[in-house]
């Protein structure tokens, strides 16, 4: 099955690498579903009560826990302020969210498209 993720739009340029800008950009928080995976550390850090309103088990082999979507955009970005796309699990993030740098090929692929793609490259290079 091919899921279309519906885009925001696209941004020209590069991040402020301090990351200042991401909370209006948001573009890596959107996404197919079953994009962000966690890690048994993400279980640990999220504890059972967020784990059961903001994640789904893949009961089938090999078990992988992802974020849900709501729609297009991951469960837990917050929606609720026009234009500014802040993480309601920041402290708690999984680490598929925690490893996406701004300015990395994966951010600047986000940003051109208008949500996250295919890239695997997470961190800057440079």
């Amino acid at each position: 099955m091919i899921h279309v993720v519906t885009s925001l739009a696209p941004i020209e340029g590069a991040p402020a690498a301090d990351g200042s800008d991401c909370v209006a950009c948001g573009r890596c928080c959107h996404h197919a579903p079953r994009t962000v995976h966690l890690l048994e550390s993400d279980d640990a850090r999220m504890g059972k009560k967020l784990l059961a309103i903001y994640t789904e088990e893949d009961r089938s082999p090999p078990g992988w826990r992802f974020m849900k979507n709501a729609g297009n955009r991951c469960a837990g970005l917050d929606v609720s302020t026009p234009a500014r796309f802040p993480c309601a699990l920041y402290a708690v993030r999984p680490e598929d969210c925690r490893i996406v740098e701004p300015g990395s090929p994966c951010c600047l692929e986000a940003r051109r498209l208008g949500h996250l793609g295919s890239s695997v490259e997470f961190q800057r290079t440079a």
